[in-house]
């Protein structure tokens, strides 16, 4: 009799990582968004800073088309593979506290100021 052992298969199960992205910027037009970064250039971007928090959160209110912006840009804790293609690129490479350039995504055009990141 030949008994036939099955390996059990390790499953290695990987760490989600999550990031915090608590303020963001959508506008539907280029013009819009560049006007937008170009607040943040002139406040602290050009100067080598980081943009405050509350600061970010107060242009986001002014012009983000999105409803989070009523909220400051508010978008929360969010897993990888939640948001499409770009916003989630973008929101995983901006190093905490960092805010990102303006970028395109097929809802319009977005800044990221990415608060945390969490495991």
């Amino acid at each position: 009799m030949v008994v036939v052992q099955k390996a059990k298969a390790k499953v290695e199960r990987l760490p989600m990582a999550l990031a915090l992205v608590h303020t963001h910027i959508l506008c539907e037009k280029q013009g819009k968004i560049n006007e937008a970064y170009k607040k943040l250039q002139d406040g602290w971007l050009s100067n080598g800073d980081k943009v405050p928090p509350a600061e970010f959160a107060k242009i986001a209110a002014e012009y983000s088309e999105c409803p989070s912006g009523k909220k400051g840009g508010d978008l929360g804790w969010f897993p990888r593979g939640k948001m499409a293609g770009p916003f989630q690129e973008v929101a995983f490479n901006t190093v905490v506290g960092a805010t990102s350039p303006p970028f395109k995504s097929t809802h319009g055009y977005h800044i990221i100021l990415a608060e945390g990141r969490k495991n």
